[in-house]
This record gives C-alpha cells, structure tokens and sequence, in this order.
C-alpha cells in the first residue's frame, strides 16, 4: 500500500467517526428536548444549538422532525433492552432472580428519567410513533420475556415460586410498582405531603415491591 493510500484512508475514517459523534451528539440532545417539551413542543432549532451543529446535519441523518422523533423513541427501549440484556440476574436462582429483576427496574426508572419521560409523552401522542417502530421493540422486548417466563419455569420447578403467572402480567406488576412515584411524583406529594424522592423513601418503596412480588409468586391460594 502506498503512502498515499494510507493518507487517504486516515481522513475517510475520521470522517466516518465525526458523522457517527454528530449524529449521536444530535439524538442526545433531541431526547433531552422530547422528554422536556414532548413530540409537540420539541423545537428542531433548540436541538441542534444543543448538538453544536447546524439544522442541515439533523436533515441529513434524520430526515424531519418525525424520523427524528422515532429515532429518539427506539434508542431508549435499546437503551433499556440493552442494560438488561447486560444483567447477570438470568442466571442466578430463581428467587434471587425475581429479586434482582425487581430491583433493576426499580433503579432504571429511577436513573434514566428519559425513558419514563419519553414514554409518558409516546402515550399522551396515543403510541402513534411507537406503533410505527412496532416491529423493533417487539423483537427486543420477546427476548426479555422468554428470560422471564424461564426464571418462572425453574422456581415453579423447584418449589421456589407456588403461583406461576405469564411473564407478561408479572412484568407489567414490577414495573408498575416501579414506575407511579416517577410518573406521579408531583401530584402525589401533593395529594400526601410525602417527598417521593427521599433517599428513605425510595428504599422503603423498592423493599416494599419486592415483597408484593415475592408474596404474589409465592401465595398459596
């Protein structure tokens, strides 16, 4: 290879790198701009002053608003789908499993406010755009639940869990208990006078939806 094909690669390659850091740095800010002001009132000019570049590089990646917008929306079920792909909770004992399942997406929710937040606007935009990419998060989300149902399977099997529910509606439990004091905060302390974001509270939230999970896979009636 000669000196000069070597040169010509170094500028194409950090080219290459430059797009994909745009583009990211784009996404990031549109998901911070989608989660404060929903599909709506997301401003494609504040993005890009937040990216650092100009409206031209969000056309050329995303084509529109809404294919922005859909961008947004899949990277935070990948996001999700990803860190508990990353877990090493499948392989543990059943009980311990459901345990550290619970406890995950208890501190997910709670760390990574952009998915609560953008999946609060997805259903207020009544899940048009999540129906568009419907395909997408299905294929990662059928994965998860047959990692459940497994846990399920192997603490029926061994006495651990007596109640053996679809992985589904198990799911749907967890992470409801997760996810009201996120999505409800401000009415609920309102309505309680109780700061739902108290280091103390949250600890005695989580243990609390550990034991309602636990008595639910382990009721004798």
């Amino acid at each position: 290879m000669s000196a000069h094909t070597g040169a010509a690669r170094k500028p194409a390659a950090r080219q290459t790198r430059n797009s994909q850091v745009t583009r990211e740095q784009i996404l990031a800010a549109a998901i911070e701009e989608f989660c404060a002001q929903g599909y709506a009132g997301a401003n494609t000019t504040r993005i890009v002053q937040a990216a650092g570049c100009n409206i031209r590089m969000l056309y050329h990646y995303f084509e529109n608003k809404d294919g922005l917008y859909l961008a947004a929306l899949t990277r935070v079920y990948e996001e999700l789908r990803r860190s508990e792909r990353e877990t090493s909770f499948w392989d543990l004992p059943p009980r311990d499993g459901i345990i550290a399942l619970t406890h995950f997406t208890f501190d997910y929710m709670l760390r990574n406010p952009s998915f609560p937040k953008m999946i609060l606007n997805e259903n207020l935009n009544l899940g048009r755009a999540a129906a568009q990419v419907k395909e997408t998060i299905f294929s990662t989300a059928r994965p998860f639940l047959d990692s459940i149902e497994t846990l399920l399977v192997r603490g029926h099997a061994s006495g651990d869990f007596t109640h053996r529910p679809p992985a589904l509606h198990l799911y749907l439990t967890i992470l409801s208990l997760s996810f009201i004091h996120i999505s409800n905060r401000h009415t609920l302390q309102a309505t309680f006078d109780v700061d739902l974001g108290s280091d103390g509270f949250l600890h005695d939230r989580k243990a609390h939806a550990t034991d309602v999970v636990l008595a639910y896979l382990t009721r004798t009636a």
